[in-house]
């Protein structure tokens, strides 16, 4: 039982090597290829992020420009007869 045990604690450094390392051996460009990858999620998501918080600003920027309407007790009419069509001069 010991030299199975004394065996498995000498060959686990070994396997362990890859994982710790996330670089497949076949590919020495893979670490590379992985940060590209997530830098390119990255940048999409803070694209999107930008774009989400531009429209938000566009939205509240439309809401804050437009005026309420006047329904107090001041209110002033429309100006003229009403009827849209103009008086000759």
């Amino acid at each position: 039982m010991r030299p199975l045990l004394l065996a498995a604690l000498c060959l686990s450094p070994i396997v362990a090597t890859p994982v710790l390392a996330q670089v497949r051996q076949n590919n020495p460009n893979a670490a590379n290829q992985s940060m590209e990858y997530n830098s390119e999620m990255r940048s999409l998501r803070q694209e999107q992020t930008t774009q989400g918080n531009t429209l938000r600003m566009n939205i509240e920027r439309n809401q804050a420009a437009t005026p309420a309407p006047n329904t107090g007790p001041n209110a002033i009419g429309p100006i003229g007869g009403g009827t849209g069509v103009g008086v000759g001069r």
